[in-house]
Order: structure tokens, then C-alpha cells, then sequence
């Protein structure tokens, strides 16, 4: 049962984050920031990694996987 209440709990939570990622791009798409300019490669690399730990969070976070992964 706990497993299964942390997979939802963590599936909760990445919706919203995912709704927060989709935000970022569209302030990143309506700003006038060019492309030369360090900061906007700070802020995309961040994103990219933001969603790559969240999508890595989730996936760890299945009950499936989690019975797969461990003996006991």
C-alpha cells in the first residue's frame, strides 16, 4: 500500500511541474533575449535538466519498476 501511495503522491507532483517547464518555455519564446547572450543558455540548461530529473523521478517512482529493481 505505501508504494503505491508514493507513486501517486510523486505523480501528483509532476503534473504540475510539467505545467511549470511549459511556462518557462513560453516566457523563454516571448521575451526579446538573444541567443548570444549567456544567460539564456544558463536558463534552458536549466530547464533541460529540471525535466530531466523530474522524468527520471517518475519513472523511478512506478511501482512496477520499484518490485523489478529490488529482491525483497
Amino acid at each position: 500500500k505505501t508504494a503505491v501511495f508514493f507513486s501517486s503522491v510523486t505523480m501528483i507532483i509532476g503534473v504540475p511541474t510539467g505545467i511549470k517547464v511549459f511556462s518557462w518555455l513560453y516566457m523563454i519564446l516571448n521575451s526579446r533575449v538573444s541567443l548570444r547572450e549567456p544567460v539564456f543558455w544558463w536558463v534552458l540548461s536549466f530547464i533541460v535538466l529540471f525535466t530531466i530529473g523530474g522524468v527520471t523521478g517518475i519513472i523511478l517512482s512506478a511501482c512496477v519498476l520499484d518490485n523489478i529493481l529490488h529482491d525483497t
